[in-house]
């Protein structure tokens, strides 16, 4: 067969901090004392009696609302507190029908907040599948635009792409049955990163390792063309194991041409849903959104957990004012600020310095120089001018927190000095009166500068290199705008074609720009299963990278891995053998045998193993890659996830079909949980468990599993992807294991042909579909055609596949039934049969249907020959696994009962 396609702590989700309405802010002498006067007093109330009391003070009054809420300080987490107050106010205008209703696979079971889209509610998985809880983000019905539901849509596919350990997830979504859409998330128990750090009293280093772990988040989401552009506290969770995870990516914006459609639609609507306080100065002044702002918000959010304060006070601003405050005015410094606050207000100052675990006057000496300098740099009004990615602010975080010079401060000889004395305070004394001694720190500290200045340049060149594969992907997509395509439709395909060409034969003066896109161009040729595309541009960037960094490199050994898997999708097993040996051996030598980059190795290395038949081999290698995964607490990730479904397949391969099932539903519950429900991985998943179920003959569990994976699989990949093929493939099997065998002799047609078109004539799985056929057309009595179609399959397996190969034990045991079944020479027929029977006892669980197959084959053989005594413990060994496998109506189950009969006969006769 073939191998199975392998404070108060507040639980919530992603709640939505209502933003401020900016077009209602006025400047009024008396409205600013009434802000003041309603604030004084809220501060002297409770939460809860705070929230009524500004509700009743504030009336209907939208802008004094606002105005009230950021006097306090806490607009966010008081829009959140009002929010929810107007919700339960409207609750009891209009009940909500959603509680107790069954969303897809949930079943709602409360609200639990809300926020400036809609409702959030705490759900449960209700398809008996496994127990999860879920939060489920509904728009409020009728409280917004189509243009707000558009945001929704936009956001489920900007989350769907992401997975990192610090973002909150997607699971899935869809539309409730009243046309509401809806978001089903991660649930998160945590509390925004401020309350948090102030009710554990964090220290200013420990504050910021979490904030150098949020840069690292919002990097990556920047490495996927994703700006965040609300990055303020209650957008920030820390979990009960001081885990940070990002929410809210509902107003970010996707770089990538290819949504600017989406984009457009939610860009005017900017000045609704951002945050003031946490604003940049082009999202303020509506200019084009860029990674930068995110690293602005990033500094802001430094400021306020070192400090305790906010930038800049817009209390009773204009919206003039506040863009002038924002665009155009400097924000003192963080320890400036806390001078100023200890002067004004020395009870708050103390406050805030013991929630930091020190002393006003420390907090001050411990802020001011490189922190002062690093947040300055971050909020620098010019984007150009800040850090230019989210990970060189984590790296200078990382510096000051190792006592090294930040590139954020001036690189003074007198400065490096200091940053020396600071870290080797002993030594450096010691050796300060003697002048080799400072010759030699005078060395020292040259060699510190030039090795800074090469890490900036490095840190410029990365900058220069992702804005060139920006450039070149902008452009590339817009080839689809209708001036420039005049009309015409471009296709995914046509795109992708036309970016190979322009890599293969442009970018000669941006070799590492060229190496970087040949490479993805041709993984994604793979992935769509265009082998003949993807070999040539994998090949052309082994090459390049070759060039680059010399034959051994950490890349080198990756572009080997990654045109090693190709070739053994295309079939060429031999030349994929020595692809992967050289890169599993690069990586183990310059990284080490552990590594986590060894372990996709290591799995490719088992996939081959097991395409040539080594199982052993393969289910050890396997077991390795495994290993790794979880050495390094990676073994609920999408990559240790398709380790196990491989394994499954090999596995139900052997015939261990309960196993495979318990593995195929681990694997499927990572890759639900971290793709998506929507990802092509899944679909996989259903249907290899299907297939497990399937072979173990519970067909009625397996039949709803199959269709939902390949419905999944046919729209993500399309009905000719290689992998959609082979689910058919096994679909076909189990059709004719139900006895359907005019539905599974058309599916079996239509694979064999678009194989052919897809894999090449000569490719094992060709073989493979000629085995299914042939043996669907000896149950309907076409001994002529699966004879010919079976001795199709053994001319392929000959020129891919070595001659011990499992998949050749089904060809020569289909061959000699049907030989036997037209009346051929009985002992020219033995032969081919035993040797079908060895192989299948040296790969094959004693109950394993190939090996029932060869057994009944070989007892119809000896007993046409007269040989009953030898055939009868082959007889008896078959017939139960071909009865659980085959189905009591196929022709082989049924010859060999008539067999058991017979013998039965004969004995009672005696």
């Amino acid at each position: 067969m073939r191998v199975p396609l392998f404070g108060d702590v507040r639980r919530f989700a992603l709640l939505h901090g209502a933003a401020l309405l900016m077009h209602h802010y006025v400047s009024m002498s008396a409205r600013h004392e009434q802000v003041t006067t309603i604030a004084e007093r809220a501060r002297a109330l409770g939460p809860l009696e705070r929230v009524e009391y500004v509700r009743r003070a504030c009336g209907g009054d939208e802008t004094l609302l606002s105005q009230v809420l950021s006097a306090l300080g806490e607009e966010e987490s008081w829009a959140e507190d009002w929010g929810t107050s107007t919700a339960e106010t409207c609750e009891r205008e209009a009940p909500l029908q959603f509680e107790g209703q069954r969303l897809g696979k949930y079943r709602i079971v409360s609200r639990i907040g809300s926020g400036g889209m809609g409702e959030v509610y705490l759900a449960e998985r209700d398809d008996q599948e496994y127990q999860q809880r879920v939060a489920i983000k509904l728009v409020r019905s009728g409280a917004f635009s189509q243009q707000v539901h558009a945001r929704l849509r936009m956001e489920r596919q900007i989350l769907a792409s992401l997975q990192h350990p610090n973002i909150a997830r997607l699971l899935d979504g869809g539309r409730a049955p009243d046309g509401t859409p809806y978001l089903v998330m991660e649930y998160i128990d945590g509390e925004p990163i401020d309350a948090w750090c102030d009710r554990r009293r964090l220290t200013l280093q420990e504050r910021l390792q979490l904030v150098r772990v949020i840069c690292s988040a919002v990097h990556y989401a920047h490495q996927n063309l994703i700006v965040h552009r609300d990055l303020k506290p209650n957008n920030i969770l820390i979990t009960p194991d001081g885990a940070p995870k990002l929410l809210d990516f509902g107003i970010a914006k996707l770089l990538e041409a290819r949504y600017d459609a989406q984009t457009v639609a939610v860009t005017h609507m900017d000045y609704r849903v951002l945050t003031p306080s946490h604003a940049s100065p082009e999202q303020v002044r509506g200019e084009t959104i860029t990674t930068g702002s995110d690293v602005y918000v990033l500094g802001v959010l430094l400021y306020e957990l070192l400090c305790g304060q906010r930038p800049f006070q817009l209390v009773g601003a204009t919206l003039s004012d506040m863009e002038r405050i924002i665009c155009e005015q400097d924000a003192p410094t963080p320890s400036a600020a806390t001078a100023r606050m200890a002067q004004q207000s020395p009870e708050r100052m103390a406050q805030i310095a013991a929630a930091r675990s020190t002393t006003p006057s420390r907090l001050q000496r411990d802020l001011c120089g490189d922190l002062d300098d690093i947040v300055s740099m971050a909020m620098r009004k010019e984007p150009e001018r800040r850090y230019s990615s989210a990970e060189q602010l984590g790296v200078d975080i990382d510096r000051w927190l190792a006592g090294q010079p930040v590139l954020a401060t001036r690189d003074t000889l007198s400065y490096r000095l200091r940053k020396f004395l600071a870290r080797h305070t002993i030594a450096a004394a010691a050796t300060a009166a003697a002048a080799a001694a400072l010759a030699a720190f005078t060395a020292l500290t040259f060699i510190q500068s030039q090795r800074i200045a090469y890490e900036r340049d490095l840190a410029n060149t990365e900058r220069t290199r992702a804005e060139q594969v920006s450039s070149f992907l902008v452009e590339l997509f817009q080839l689809s705008d209708p001036s420039h395509s005049r009309g015409a439709q471009v296709t995914a395909r046509e795109l992708l074609d036309i970016g190979a060409r322009r890599v293969s034969l442009g970018l000669a003066d941006q070799p590492e720009t060229r190496a970087t896109l040949l490479g993805t161009i041709g993984r994604v040729y793979n992935s769509l299963g265009l082998y003949s595309d993807s070999i040539p541009l994998l090949e052309e960037a082994l090459r390049s990278q070759i060039a680059l960094h010399g034959p051994r490199h950490p890349e080198v050994a990756k572009a080997l891995g990654e045109l090693g898997a190709a070739l053994c999708e295309r079939g060429d097993l031999d030349a994929c053998d020595e692809r992967l040996a050289q890169a599993l051996d690069m990586q183990q030598q310059l990284l080490g045998e552990s590594a986590i980059d060894t372990a996709p190795l290591l799995a490719h290395r088992a996939q081959l193993a097991q395409l040539r038949g080594s199982l052993d081999e393969a289910e050890r290698l396997y077991g390795d890659a495994l290993e790794i995964y979880v050495q390094h607490n990676a073994q609920r990730t999408p990559p240790a996830a398709s380790v196990i479904s491989d394994l499954a397949g090999l596995r139900s391969y052997r015939g261990d079909h309960q196993q495979a099932a318990a593995l195929y539903r681990t694997a499927l519950d990572i890759d639900r949980q971290t793709l998506g429900a929507d990802h092509p991985h899944v679909g996989m998943h259903l249907h290899n468990l299907a297939f497990a179920l399937h072979a173990k003959g519970d067909l009625e569990a397996a039949e709803p599993l199959y269709a939902e994976g390949a419905q999944i699989l046919e729209k993500v990949l399309g009905e000719r992807h290689p992998q959609t093929l082979d689910a058919m493939s096994n679909y076909g099997r189990f059709l004719h294991r139900k006895g359907d065998l005019e539905r599974a002799g058309r599916i079996f047609s239509v694979v064999l042909e678009r194989n052919r078109q897809a894999r090449g004539a000569q490719h094992a799985y060709v073989g493979h579909d000629l085995v299914n056929l042939g043996l669907l057309r000896l149950d309907l009595g076409q001994i002529a055609e699966a004879e010919r179609d079976l001795r199709d399959a053994l001319d392929i397996y000959a020129h891919s596949l070595p001659p011990e190969h499992p998949y050749v034990a089904s060809a020569l045991t289909g061959l000699a039934r049907a030989q036997l079944d037209r009346g051929a020479d009985l002992e020219r027929v033995e032969p081919a049969l035993r040797k079908a029977l060895g192989i299948a006892e040296k790969s094959f669980a004693a109950d394993s249907p190939t090996l029932a197959a060869a057994q009944s084959a070989l007892r119809r053989l000896l007993l046409s020959s007269g040989r009953a005594a030898e055939a009868e413990p082959l007889l008896r060994a078959s017939y139960p696994a071909l009865v659980r496998t085959q189905g009591e109506s196929a022709a082989i189950t049924r010859q060999t009962r008539a067999a058991l009969d017979g013998l039965q006969k004969r004995a009672d006769s005696r």
